[in-house]
């Protein structure tokens, strides 16, 4: 192992040293399939956007093992170093060879390697370990889905877990702010800037909310350019920047790929492509239209929401005027922290979301600031009663900011339930 390499690890794997390491407010009792599945043999693999907490949450795994320092190596793979070295083939098959041969006494490692995508054969890197090696159990992280779609899901299969990371839920976005107890004003407040300002780790915790946008901002660009245009060798960068900046102005609205490419003077095909590569970044998540039919669902209109409300505030929108498609992308991402299929029911009238589990459509939900409007509350309500018509659900739901009722029609029953309620 070559002294640049050495030093690189040395300063990644503080522990060998005996030297303390943070790491941040602790998040594994929202993950505790992280630590279940850490005593297991197979490969573990944490995926999710930058800046989610990857890498801290390895950290707090680290120190939570009851083992010798020795049978922890932290291998970062942001490292410049270790970048120019991703079309090398051996090179870290040669690094975590060199490392274990130094501890022959040692019956089991943990290796933790961050932002895996950035090396080039790190599948059959990490098949061939798992394959020959029973003292090795691997976490990686990933910033890209396509890690599960292509590499892990031909290379390893039968071989991983894998979990994937979002910003702060909001009772751990109270938890990272010190909040225990909290009025129902005061709750009402810490919501709004949840919904303002979102919840990357960083974010929240930030109090200059100059800062917290500027900071919005640069996670933008570091997930634009890192994980979208150089992975992809993208030349021209203005093209891909008008597309996200056009769906995160628009999301919750539907779309077709060929409207999106007409809108934008690229074809149907580049804009399928760039969406797509968005979606594996985990930075956007679009929704079919459901249909019975699995064709016709493809070819209807999407929509698209953000992994964070707060990054669409710093980019696109007006918060005060806004709040409505905002408080929708928030929905949004609360329902697919749980749930697999997600899609919206468009007939005559229209229903924001239903949820798919197993062959049955299960839930109708609509989201809405605010139900005084007596034509708003009737829009709503004619959208989810054609939903639940055409599902044959008894109930559905109506997300609001802050009201609550229930209201029983047509011999259906829809629960109005204030978008707090859900998040705490």
């Amino acid at each position: 192992m070559d002294e640049q390499t050495k030093a690189a690890l040395e300063r990644q794997n503080p522990w060998w040293f005996k030297k303390d390491f943070d790491t941040g407010i602790s998040r594994l009792n929202y993950y505790p399939e992280l630590k279940k599945y850490l005593d297991t043999s197979e490969i573990l693999l944490v995926v999710g956007a930058r800046r989610t907490g990857k890498s801290t949450l390895m950290y707090q795994l680290v120190r939570s093992l009851n083992t010798q320092p020795e049978s922890v190596l932290f291998v970062n793979l942001d490292e410049p170093l270790f970048q120019s070295r991703s079309d090398d083939p051996i090179f870290l098959r040669s690094l975590i060879e060199e490392y274990i041969t130094q501890y022959p006494d040692i019956k089991k490692f943990y290796l933790f390697i961050d932002e895996i995508q950035n090396y080039s054969f790190w599948a059959s890197t990490v098949k061939t370990f798992y394959d020959t090696d029973k003292r090795l159990k691997f976490v990686l992280t990933g910033s890209t889905s396509s890690l599960l779609k292509d590499s892990a899901s031909t290379k390893l299969s039968g071989r991983y877990f894998s979990t994937v990371v979002y910003p702060l839920s909001f009772r751990e976005f109270l938890a990272f702010k010190e909040i225990k107890k909290h009025t129902v004003l005061e709750n009402k407040k810490y919501f709004l800037e949840y919904l303002r300002y979102g919840a990357f780790p960083r974010v929240v915790l930030e109090k200059d909310t100059d800062l917290k946008q500027e900071l919005l901002k640069n996670y933008f660009q570091t997930i634009y350019l890192k994980d979208i245009i150089y992975p992809y060798k993208i030349r021209n960068n203005k093209d891909v920047f008008d597309l996200l900046y056009f769906v995160l102005s628009n999301v919750g609205k539907p779309f077709s790929y060929t409207s999106l490419g007409k809108t934008l003077g690229i074809s149907t095909e580049t804009a399928q492509e760039y969406l797509n590569y968005a979606e594996q970044a985990y930075l956007l998540f679009s929704v079919n239209k459901y249909d019975f039919s699995l064709k016709k669902q493809l070819a209807n209109p999407k929509k698209v929401y953000c992994l964070d409300s707060g990054m669409v505030n710093s980019l696109s929108f007006r918060f005060s005027e806004n709040k409505g498609r905002l408080l929708e992308n928030l929905v949004y991402i609360l329902l697919r922290r749980s749930f697999a299929e997600i899609f919206y029911h468009k007939g005559d009238k229209e229903c924001d979301f239903i949820v798919k589990e197993g062959l049955k459509i299960t839930r109708a939900i609509q989201v809405a600031v605010s139900l005084k409007d007596e034509e708003v509350k009737k829009r709503e309500l004619k959208g989810l009663l054609e939903a639940m018509a055409s599902y044959n659900l008894r109930s559905g739901a109506i997300i609001t900011e802050s009201e609550k009722e229930t209201i029983k029609i047509e011999g259906k029953v829809i629960e109005v339930v204030p978008v707090t309620d859900l998040l705490t």
